[in-house]
């Protein structure tokens, strides 16, 4: 059971000093690493956000709002299989949030109008009797719609905030309609929250003319199909002439819709049909550029249909050409030239009073893709750097001093060479840790320094029930030699499996938890895997060097 091989003895070594290797840039100055490569520099473990400091954020999605939206289009193509059917109706009205309300002319034309409800979508539920009918989504319907809201918002949010991957931030779901947001190293939130107040929406509506040619800029009564929204040359008037106004737009909770804004401060605003021509969603690709300088050399916006959005762009240009189209982004419209052809080439442009700065937001924003839902931050604290530094002070002061403990302990307990081979293994095992936390770029929270210093009394765990089995084995009379193989064969079972366990309990915790229990688990975790090996290869490698050494006749344990 000693004897191990020569090859088996050198792949250890080596997997001990490449763990060395890669664990090093951890502890080197920045000046060190400054000239070391760069693969190797990124190989560091990541400080979390209460080591590192950074920025929290609770997030609320307005799922009403999402609903609301969904509402919308389903009472546009409500309308339009009623005629479709046949069926004249009084009206189609929204009940806020709930469902969409037709109340027909004549309540013989009901089984038509159900049938066409039918054709829109099968599991749409209807009630109502007569000649009303309530038109609205089941509950696992809408039980599914909300959680793919929240999904898309967290997927977009990490796109936006991360874009390169390097960041490595927090983003989990809290209850029903909130997002947990943390960013490690994030001191001025200014442009964070900019990013996630964006909903970077992007929708192409043709503006209905037969509202815009009366001539008013708010009309008081508009048609059911029809709805404002203020341009931006508009929106940028209005903060110049009223900045407290204009602030007090941007600061409303919940935020305002087009509308809203339209109808309570009366900037500038445009008259566009609801229905969507083509929608964000339908975007391959957005990037900031110029145009050439026979054009003025503007900053602009280029994006990118994919398939079925090229398709679309080109058979709504071709079928209104001489019509305004309105480039709507979030509560704006950005421009609404005329179309002059067909467009039919998958791209096109967005032109504006752009600075550059703005045209890389917007393009960044176009890409991640627009949020379904707008988030407001209903918690914000920040973490600073001091209290990270007093937070890794502690947690090193802590993880020495139970290090120092369990080496008195293994020391005093098994003598200087078992105890001593015991502690050079739990070196070894911290060593594996780290270096693998640094190639996984797992982010070190102080609940992963707990999980480092529980890793290193379950490290010796295992040499203690190795050595008490080689105890009962000298007591039971074998000799020296035997007593070890025969230890290590007969606690390997217990080694492995009070490790499985503790390994599945801290699989599960990183499944399931989230922030900080995460990092407990990938710590402990890592830990424990580390610790198979040290436990079961690396100690047994030393022990087979000492034997073969000193060749013992009794063993000093």
């Amino acid at each position: 059971m000693l004897n191990l091989p020569r090859w088996q003895t050198t792949a250890i070594i080596i997997v001990t000093l490449l763990a060395g290797l890669l664990a090093l840039p951890n502890l080197l100055p920045a000046s060190v690493l400054g000239v070391l490569p760069s693969w190797y520099q990124a190989s560091r473990i990541n400080l979390g956000l209460d080591l590192r400091g950074g920025a929290h954020f609770l997030l609320e999605a307005d799922l009403r709002g999402v609903m609301n939206e969904r509402l919308t289009n389903l009472s546009d193509s409500v309308r339009g299989e009623m005629r479709k059917q046949q069926v004249a109706y009084k009206s189609v009205d929204i009940e806020a949030g709930r469902a969409v309300v037709v109340v027909l002319r004549e309540e013989a034309q009901r089984p038509k109008a159900l049938e066409g409800v039918r054709n829109i979508d099968p599991t749409l539920v209807v009630t109502g009797a007569g000649d009303t009918l309530r038109i609205g989504y089941n509950d696992l319907n809408l039980m599914q719609k909300r959680k793919e809201v929240i999904d898309q918002s967290i997927e977009i949010l990490r796109r936006r905030v991360d874009e390169t991957g390097t960041i490595e931030p927090t983003i989990v779901r809290q209850g029903d309609d909130r997002i947990l947001l943390q960013m490690p190293g994030i001191k001025d939130t200014t442009e964070l929250k900019r990013k996630i107040n964006q909903t970077a929406k992007l929708t192409f509506h043709l503006v209905d003319e037969n509202v815009a040619a009366t001539g008013q800029n708010i009309p008081a009564v508009l048609p059911p199909t029809t709805f404002l929204v203020p341009t931006r040359e508009g929106m940028a008037a209005f903060r110049a002439a009223d900045p407290k106004k204009f602030e007090e737009i941007q600061s409303s909770n919940p935020k305002l819709t087009a509308e809203q804004i339209c109808r309570r401060y009366q900037p500038p605003c445009l008259p566009v049909f609801k229905r969507v021509v083509v929608g964000g969603e339908d975007l391959d690709d957005a990037k900031s550029s110029f145009e050439n300088q026979q054009q003025g050399g503007r900053p602009i916006i280029t994006f990118t249909f994919n398939s079925q959005g090229g398709r679309a762009f080109c058979a709504a240009t071709r079928a209104n050409l001489g019509k305004r189209l309105a480039i709507q982004l979030d509560n704006e419209i950005i421009s609404a030239p005329v179309v002059q052809s067909a467009i039919c080439g998958g791209s096109g442009i967005i032109t504006g009073q752009f600075t550059t700065q703005q045209t890389q937001e917007q393009a960044l924003l176009l890409r991640s893709g627009a949020l379904p839902a707008t988030l407001t931050i209903i918690e914000e604290r920040t973490v600073g750097a001091d209290l990270g530094a007093d937070a890794i002070h502690a947690g090193t002061v802590a993880a020495l001093v139970g290090t120092a403990f369990v080496i008195l302990f293994m020391l005093i307990s098994y003598g200087p060479v078992f105890g001593g081979f015991a502690s050079l293994a739990m070196m070894v095992n911290m060593l594996l840790v780290f270096a693998g936390m640094s190639v996984l770029g797992a982010s070190l929270t102080l609940p992963g320094i707990a999980g480092l210093v529980l890793t290193v009394g379950m490290s010796v765990d295992s040499n203690v029930l190795i050595y008490e089995r080689v105890r009962e084995e000298r007591t039971n009379g074998r000799s020296a030699f035997s007593a070890l193989a025969t230890g290590y064969e007969k606690a390997l079972t217990a080694v492995i499996d009070s490790n499985l366990t503790a390994l599945i309990a801290g699989v599960l915790l990183f499944g399931f938890g989230a922030g900080p229990i995460r990092g407990f688990a990938t710590s402990l975790s890592l830990g424990l895997l580390t610790h198979l090996f040290t436990a079961t290869i690396f100690t047994r490698m030393i022990l087979s060097i000492w034997v073969r050494w000193r060749r013992p006749t009794e063993l000093p344990i």
